[in-house]
């Protein structure tokens, strides 16, 4: 499975719909059968879920989620998105100025890309740039990435 990933407000969602569209199978992360059985108070039990994923999840599914890259993945795709971009869409939303901090810190981190080279190597890890109102050249990017990383593991 590939997953698709950023931190929320990244575009995760718009690209995955435009994906969908294009006749790739994408799901949430939040819909994968077992998700609610590793919910827990304060957020997902990864292990649950991991354990789990496997025996419902094909090679050939991307999954959607801002912690699917800790998943068992063939590949990861980053969706990155500017700043400012980022904190417009997450005020949108209604979240505190606290979550938009602890996002923004996370964006300016890299924490995805870090917590994903502890599942992958770097070069099965790909970063895709949102550019505001193109997130379809966006999708297209990851297109090209998922025919890649399909076509080598065959």
């Amino acid at each position: 499975m590939i997953c698709l990933t950023g931190i929320p407000g990244s575009g995760k969602t718009t690209v995955a719909a435009i994906l969908r569209s294009r006749g790739i199978r994408v799901m949430n992360v939040s819909d994968l059968p077992g998700f609610t059985e590793c919910n827990e108070e304060d957020g997902v039990d990864i292990d649950c879920l991991r354990s789990k994923i496997t025996s419902y999840v094909t090679d050939n599914e991307v999954i959607e989620g801002h912690y699917s890259h800790l998943l068992p993945c063939e590949a990861v795709i980053i969706l990155e998105r500017a700043e400012r971009n980022v904190e417009q869409s997450l005020r949108g939303r209604g979240y505190s100025s606290e979550k938009i901090s602890d996002n923004i810190d996370a964006l300016r981190s890299d924490i995805i890309f870090s917590e994903s080279l502890e599942y992958l190597p770097s070069p099965r890890i790909f970063r895709v740039s949102i550019e505001e109102n193109f997130p379809g050249i966006a999708a297209e990017q990851c297109i090209r990435i998922i025919t890649q990383v399909k076509t080598k593991v065959k």
